[in-house]
């Protein structure tokens, strides 16, 4: 059965102690990541939630905190420790901002409440997702100064293998606003906007069996889960080298927004890939080349021009940016922005209450101890790759002292 799992869990790093075998790795000494604990048919290829729990119970005693994103429950009670569910999103999709600031500032209080305290976070493979947060965090605890660095080593600790990390072109672009909106001097705020056009330049992709493709977009709020607005009513065959779809109508989008791309099929619609933005870093006209879209895999379909891409032309109010907080908006703008005023006023509260811990508070938040700190060795690949005994090893010396 352990070939199974191991099958599955592809090239993560894997805990191999005593008769553990799990997919559970130490990123640090005191944030751990790992896949769904399953029970039933899915304990069969995933994680055991029993040798999870006796793990973690044996290990840490009361002192860990489970962060399910994964939306999927299971029997908390064989679990000693406290577990947050409050936390999901979609698989391979990023979440909402406020999710991410929420989380961080909940596992930064946690660690700092106790030296013995470790977080454990999972999604349901204990990649993207769990990645996107402890990436988050890693740049949160100030350890790391730039998102790329952040990445590297988390992908370096959780695979084996090179260029293994987040891969979600929508997570690390979500990434990337959390590490901006902690560091930027002034405060931004979602505009509202309105997509004027979107248009695919390259050659058609051959989706249909007949290679043909009637590509039409769903707009998505992301908090409300709900679709805003279809083309499908209008959709049209790509022909040539290029393909533009004029919305008939402005919809007005604020926050966190995805955009679908289909295709219409004459039995059942297709996806063709999708992409995410925040109102609050939009430009008036954006370009997303190939490897910008979601899912990752749309760079090897080979149905894709190498050269394909998306452009949007978009509408912003020309009387309101990004700099104006929700109470100084226009009077058009503020009832659209009314439903995110809460939620955004907590990202801001969170943000100007942040204060970048010590070298000292960044050490004792991730390893405890100095000498645990592997971050230039792993990012520079001086040293040879611990394994999870091995690290744990380190944590009952550093306990024992």
């Amino acid at each position: 059965m352990d070939y199974l799992r191991q099958k599955v869990s592809g090239k993560k790093n894997r805990l191999k102690e005593g008769n553990f075998n799990l997919d559970l790795t130490y990123i640090t000494q005191r944030i751990i990541a790992m896949s769904l604990p399953g029970e039933g048919f899915e304990g069969l290829y995933r994680n055991p939630i029993d040798q999870v729990a006796q793990y973690l119970n044996e290990r840490h005693k009361e002192d860990y905190f489970i962060f399910n994103l994964s939306g999927k429950s299971y029997d908390e009670s064989k679990f000693k420790g406290l577990i947050f569910k409050d936390y999901f999103w979609k698989d391979h999709h990023s979440p909402s901002l406020n999710v991410l600031f929420d989380i961080c500032l909940q596992i930064h209080n946690i660690l700092k409440a106790n030296d013995e305290n470790v977080v454990v976070i999972h999604c349901l493979a204990g990649k993207g997702r769990t990645g996107t947060v402890i990436c988050c965090y890693l740049l949160y605890s100030g350890r790391f100064n730039n998102v790329n660095d952040a990445l590297n080593y988390y992908g370096k600790k959780r695979f084996h293998g090179e260029g293994l990390s987040v891969n979600q072109p929508c997570q690390i672009k979500y990434i990337e606003y959390f590490y901006n909106l902690l560091n930027m001097n002034t405060r931004v705020f979602p505009n509202l906007i309105q997509i004027q056009s979107i248009s695919f330049y390259g050659k058609s992709p051959q989706i249909n069996i007949n290679g043909q493709c009637y590509p039409f977009i769903e707009i998505i709020d992301v908090k409300k889960d709900s679709v805003l607005y279809s083309t499908k009513q209008i959709s049209k065959k790509y022909e040539g080298q290029s393909h533009h779809i004029i919305l008939p109508v402005q919809i007005p989008l604020v926050a966190d927004i995805l955009i679908n791309v289909k295709n219409y099929g004459a039995l059942k619609d297709s996806k063709m890939f999708r992409f995410s933005f925040n109102t609050a870093f939009i430009e008036k006209h954006i370009t997303y080349q190939i490897n910008e879209l979601d899912p990752s895999q749309i760079q090897d379909d080979s149905r894709f021009d190498k050269k394909f891409r998306v452009e949007l032309e978009i509408e912003e109010c020309r009387l309101c940016s990004n700099l104006n907080s929700f109470e100084k908006k226009c009077e058009l703008c503020k009832p659209h922005l009314s439903g995110h005023q809460e939620t955004w006023g907590r990202i801001n509260e969170i943000i100007n209450r942040y204060v970048k811990p010590t070298d000292i508070q960044t050490t004792q938040l991730l390893f405890r101890t100095k000498e645990n700190d592997d971050v230039e060795s792993i990012l520079k690949d001086q040293v040879l790759e611990l394994t999870n005994s091995q690290i744990f090893k380190v944590q009952l010396h550093d306990q024992q002292q």
